[in-house]
């Protein structure tokens, strides 16, 4: 390591004037002198030609004794600390870029029904479609349909049988028109609550990403999205769920929650009903959820990014409720203030930061 005053000196100007010596390993082990590091940043503060001029002088002034040196390099460091009230760090630590945690996409604004076997797909302008009333079903109707929502869209359904079925934003049901079997079969992606019509002799089942829940009538949600954990949560009525990957099943009773993590975990849990179905309602209710589970739905809703500029934020933990159908503005506005993050909504994206 340099001991020299003027070899640290040149080697720090040389520093400042070639980006690529500082991405080196002996400039790292250089500036870890904490001596060197405060050199280099007094100099990173100074316009250019006052460095060299300063830099001139001392090689000139080499009959000098150290102590004079010495004196002048305090007397520099004293102006630079009086003229610059404060050195940038940022010059060589690189700035933490903001979490990507949830992305808008480009997608559209209707709800779509497909016939299975056709390609075209039919807008829906309403946000209610009753299959029961239907005058062309008969007995024989077999074909199937799948309806699906857009960010910023749920969905009444009523099936051929009289079951009701809200489907919540980016989610799709398949259902056959009419039920002719010994059982009544969706498939389910996203989120959707059932209020399921009774017949005992023909059991209702919601298929959705490895579960298949079991009911004879009853009322229940089931959250189903790709990259969240699994729900089934039981509002009235009693329900079978099956995990169709280790067929193993469990009953749930009116007020519980059935959680199937990323990581293969299943756990059951007595949870306030509202805030699994209050979307139904048109509204986002939360209690004690995580910004993550928030930011999840906000993000679907709105169709908008959101960023957190630390992932440790994902975790805290919040009780908030807000009107689906106000504007976003509303959303952060009460946000903030509950006064445990601060949030910034601009060109399409919410950025969650440190108070």
């Amino acid at each position: 390591m340099m001991e020299n005053p003027d070899q640290n000196s040149d080697y720090a100007l040389r520093a400042i004037q070639e980006p690529r010596l500082r991405e080196t390993e002996e400039f790292n082990q250089w500036i870890s002198v904490p001596e060197n590091k405060k050199l280099f940043l007094d100099l990173m503060a100074c316009k250019e030609a006052v460095m060299r001029e300063s830099l001139d002088r001392r090689r000139k002034a080499k009959t000098k004794t150290r102590i004079w040196v010495a004196a002048s390099a305090v007397a520099a460091i004293l102006v630079l600390a009086f003229l610059i009230p404060s050195l940038l760090p940022s010059f060589f630590i690189k700035k933490e870029e903001p979490v990507r945690f949830f992305a808008a996409t480009v997608s559209g604004e209707h709800v779509m029904l497909q016939m299975d076997g056709h390609h075209e797909q039919q807008l829906l302008e309403d946000s209610v479609m009753d299959i029961k009333k239907w005058k062309t079903l008969t007995p024989d109707t077999t074909c199937c349909q799948t309806l699906t929502t857009p960010r910023g869209k749920s969905f009444l359904l009523v099936l051929s049988d009289g079951t009701k079925v809200w489907i919540n934003a980016e989610s799709s049901l398949r259902y056959p028109v009419a039920f002719n079997g010994k059982e009544r079969r969706v498939e389910l992606k996203g989120e959707a609550c059932f209020e399921v019509a009774k017949d005992e002799k023909c059991p209702f089942i919601v298929s959705a990403d490895g579960m298949d829940t079991h009911v004879l009538g009853t009322k229940f949600n089931v959250r189903s999205y790709t990259t969240e954990d699994r729900h089934v949560t039981l509002v009235q009525g009693k329900v079978q769920v099956t995990n169709t990957n280790s067929l193993t099943s469990v009953v749930l009773q009116p007020g519980q929650d059935l959680t199937y993590t990323e990581t293969g975990e299943e756990k059951i849990s007595r949870v306030n009903i509202a805030t699994y179905t209050a979307w139904t309602e048109g509204m986002f209710y939360f209690e004690d959820s995580s910004l993550e589970e928030i930011m999840s739905s906000l993000g679907r809703w709105y169709n908008v990014n959101v960023d957190f500029e630390q992932v440790e934020l994902y975790n805290i933990r919040l009780n908030f409720w807000t009107n689906r159908n106000a504007h976003l503005d509303e959303a952060v506005e009460l946000l903030n203030k509950l006064e445990k993050v601060h949030v910034e909504y601009q060109d399409g994206t919410i950025t969650i930061k440190h108070i």
